[in-house]
């Protein structure tokens, strides 16, 4: 991928992530295993792109920006979708995961898709993360 885009002047990866990639939730393991998973594969791809430090003052001057590809695993936080209805019903969940999100649900506490993604884009386009990190909705 990272050399398929290496004529691209300006690349930004983003990983929808979820707090189940960093924080452990009973009977959520599977999900939790795959979303951190996922950080961690975006983490590492990030890594890779990522040029080692030269002494610039020995050497000549990078070509490559580092800046150039950046990566973002990005938790939206919980969103009011299919997957939460689905969660808020579920009998198999957890019983206080199960009682957030129909709780957070009926109080009409979820975030909205739209809120999160607006709140993405304007931290795509404010381009301050440091690239492999992961950022929650909350966090910005």
């Amino acid at each position: 991928f990272a050399k398929a885009t290496s004529h691209v002047p300006l690349v930004r990866v983003v990983n929808i992530s979820s707090l189940c990639a960093i924080d452990p939730f009973p009977t959520m393991s599977l999900y939790c295993a795959g979303k951190a998973a996922r950080d961690m594969f975006h983490s590492v791809l990030a890594k890779e792109q990522t040029p080692p430090q030269i002494d610039r003052e020995e050497t000549a001057p990078l070509t490559s920006n580092p800046a150039r590809f950046k990566v973002l695993n990005y938790a939206p936080g919980a969103c009011n979708t299919e997957m939460t209805d689905f969660l808020a019903d579920s009998a198999d969940l957890d019983n206080e995961l199960q009682h957030f999100f129909s709780t957070s649900r009926d109080k009409g506490e979820l975030v909205r898709p739209d809120d999160t993604a607006f709140k993405l884009v304007r931290l795509l386009m404010k381009d301050e993360f440091e690239s492999g990190s992961h950022v929650d909705y909350w966090d910005v």
